[in-house]
């Protein structure tokens, strides 16, 4: 993916500051957590279908099924361009870019926003998987 991480952490970072939006895929309008990567995944070529039949809390093998899907591999190190899998009431159900190996952006709704953010142990605590696409 060393070609393109740029593309999608430039995308991505253009996002900051859309408001939080379920199922939301506007930049500048509203994006969720997934809406942000798709735009970021576009951005370096990737051809990704997306879906609108998820609730609110999306079940957590369908996003891992999603991935994988579309390429992704599953790693054990963090780089940046890797999309970051978290795990909540249980289960994985929010995504994020990761903008360095201790950095990431996402569409997070406490935040209300698309925000970049260190990985901290609140986030390290959650987290669940590291995917990358070998483009």
């Amino acid at each position: 993916m060393t070609n393109n991480i740029p593309l999608m952490i430039a995308a991505a970072r253009g996002c900051k500051n859309t408001p939080f939006h379920h199922q939301g895929r506007r930049v500048g309008v509203g994006l969720d957590c997934i809406g942000l990567v798709i735009v970021a995944l576009k951005a370096a070529g990737v051809p990704v279908r997306d879906r609108s039949d998820y609730g609110r809390r999306p079940d957590g093998k369908s996003l891992i099924a999603a991935l994988q899907d579309h390429g992704a591999v599953r790693v054990d190190d963090i780089q940046a361009g890797d999309i970051l899998l978290f795990r909540y009431d249980g289960q994985p159900q929010h995504v994020a870019l990761a903008t360095s190996d201790s950095t990431m952006i996402h569409s997070f709704a406490p935040a209300n926003r698309v925000v970049e953010t260190s990985m901290g142990d609140y986030w390290h605590r959650r987290l669940c998987g590291v995917y990358r696409f070998p483009i």
